[in-house]
């Protein structure tokens, strides 16, 4: 091959020296043009393994790193959209065509199976459920070598409004079911911002909303759970059956303990509207002493010493309390209640999940500036999915001009895009690249040392803001890690805790100062401070402990021992700290 190469080379070189030498005029000008050609052929054949990687490896990760918004935007969003629709077709066959629950009897049986015959028993087992459609923009690479198992499981099986009760799958999404409970006037006393979240998520880990600081972390919703466990035996868990032990300790266990297979959770009337108040603040001490005065944490301070909650003390606790913290000496402090259409001043209602709407945390921000309190009447499903569009304030890194008028317009029916498709999406460099610079937690801390915790944060993390605030009333949680409040209150024993979410770039980050900015030094701070305050940190996001500084923040007798009890720690199933995609 090479000898021919080089022939066909001296050719081509002869015929070029010709036709120069006779000039433009002659018939050798279609010799020149083949010589071009078989010079091009030549190139082509000798670099075609370099060409071959330029063009279907380098210049595609070229695209994907460099040009990341233009992907999302032009694929993510359109393949997003296709996905909703798929889901929701599906949903509306089954329940149109098919019994659930008879359907569901049918998959426990084969998912039960499957723990069975698994083929290597000392592998553990973990849900088939590939790491990339989880929500969490966290990497969890250990399903590759454990036991997966197909757990298709993603329909409402009853919704019971005598009861007040809503039986589903794991899988069943928050938006599912705020379309589906909200039109039949009622909800979940506790519904997570993120449409993409699932309950089983939701309650092997944790969850949390601005009506956390009535009706505590999203598992305090949960009356019943159906489990698998490791050895293939199905059991039923309530809070005073033979394994109330095991329903306690499921929350935050991670899928360590049991397979989720159904719950039952607590549904609450509600109604079509919500009346928010948002109250500017420009001081740090004015808008923690608010959101603590809100959550009716006062109230109990003052039975406590013995004043009884008089009515110049007395809160009326709102139903939704939230903040959102711009700087560190300014934050508006939103308080809401349902209210019925009909009492909607005419012209008043904000409509705020249309798509051409303003993202929410900007539209707040205008109310910051503005310096006046402001009341708005927001239909209840566009509230308890007013950050969805803008995944909080993390499109505005993926989309810059996605807020733009134009742009919501034109696409913003389009948005947001999964953030399994952006996870997918990613190359090495921008995923190397967002586990050094992109910040993405949540920290729960009393509320008590909150305003120390917010300086921490500021310095640590060089301002990144805004920051999500939101309180969450704290109870015992007997067998599972999460440690009891540090000071309870003598009224019920609980403590008012408050989680601080933060999500973006530090300021060093945005000004391409990135060399300034550690983020395993700042990590191990904060995290530090967070024990040291009585408070831990969220796990879907990336950790930065050690096994020994986790079990620290995080109490294991308990679970150790329930561990042993349910056989789930004979190979079935790891512990929660090897299922974290830990950055040390």
């Amino acid at each position: 091959m090479g000898n021919v190469l080089q022939k066909t080379t001296d050719v081509v070189v002869k015929a070029s020296n010709e036709v120069a030498r006779k000039g433009p005029n002659t018939n050798a000008g279609m010799a020149a043009a083949a010589a071009g050609a078989v010079i091009s052929m030549v190139v082509v054949v000798k670099k075609r393994k370099k060409i071959s990687k330029a063009i279907t490896t380098d210049f595609p990760l070229y695209i994907l790193t460099n040009h990341r918004s233009a992907v999302v935007t032009i694929f993510g969003l359109p393949m997003s959209l296709m996905w909703n629709i798929g889901l929701n077709l599906r949903s509306k066959y089954i329940h149109t065509f098919h019994s659930a629950p008879h359907l569901h009897n049918e998959r426990i049986a084969k998912i039960q199976q499957q723990v069975l015959d698994r083929p290597d028993k000392n592998a553990p087992l973990c849900t088939a459920r590939p790491g990339w459609m989880s929500v969490s923009l966290s990497y969890r690479n250990y399903k590759s070598k454990w036991n997966a198992i197909e757990m298709p499981l993603f329909d409402i099986l009853e919704v019971d409004t005598d009861a007040l009760i809503v039986r589903v799958e794991p899988f069943v999404s928050i938006g599912q079911l705020t379309h589906n409970l909200n039109p039949k006037g009622y909800t979940l006393p506790v519904v997570p911002e993120m449409d993409d979240l699932t309950v089983g998520g939701l309650i092997m880990g944790t969850g949390i909303e601005s009506s956390s600081h009535k009706y505590g972390l999203f598992h305090e919703l949960v009356t019943e759970l159906e489990l698998l466990l490791g050895d293939g035996t199905v059991v039923v868990a309530t809070a005073d059956n033979d394994h109330s032990d095991l329903f306690h300790a499921i929350p935050w266990s991670y899928g360590t303990l049991a397979l989720l297979l159904s719950a039952k959770l607590k549904l609450i009337p509600c109604k079509q509207f919500v009346k928010l108040t948002y109250t500017p603040h420009h001081t740090r001490e004015s808008y923690v002493e608010h959101m603590r005065e809100l959550s009716g944490e006062h109230n109990h301070r003052d039975v406590e010493e013995g004043n009884g909650a008089s009515e110049r003390t007395k809160t009326e606790v709102p139903m939704f309390v939230e903040g959102l913290a711009y700087s560190l000496e300014s934050a508006v402090v939103m308080a809401g209640e349902f209210i019925d259409a009909k009492d909607v001043p005419r012209g008043k209602a904000n409509r705020i999940g249309l798509w051409w709407k303003p993202w929410y945390y900007k539209h707040v921000e205008e109310i910051l500036n503005s310096k006046e309190e402001k009341v708005e009447y927001i239909p209840l499903t566009d509230y308890y999915h007013r950050h969805t569009q803008s995944l909080f304030w993390e499109m505005e890194l993926m989309i810059p001009i996605g807020n733009n008028p134009v742009f919501r317009w034109l696409l913003g029916w389009l948005m947001p895009p999964k953030v399994s498709f952006l996870k997918i999406s990613q190359t090495e460099m921008t995923r190397k690249l967002t586990e050094e610079t992109h910040v993405a937690q949540d920290f729960l801390i009393p509320t008590r040392n909150l305003s120390e915790f917010l300086g921490v944060c500021d310095e640590e993390y060089d301002k990144i803001y805004p920051l999500w605030l939101c309180l969450h009333d704290h109870a015992k949680m007997p067998g599972s890690i999460l440690k009891d409040p540090a000071c309870p209150n003598s009224a019920d024993g609980h403590e008012m805790y408050i989680d601080i979410g933060v999500y973006g770039l530090p300021r060093c980050v945005h000004e391409k100062r990135e060399d300034e900015f550690n983020m395993k030094t700042a990590m191990r701070k904060v995290l530090k401070k967070t024990v040291e305050m009585d408070g831990f940190q969220m796990l879907y996001a990336d950790v930065f402990s050690t096994r020994e500084e986790f079990e620290e923040m995080f109490d294991h007798t308990a679970y150790r021992e329930l561990r042993k009890k349910y056989k789930a720690d004979d190979g079935a199933f790891k512990e929660v700290y090897d299922k974290m995609n830990l950055l040390l």
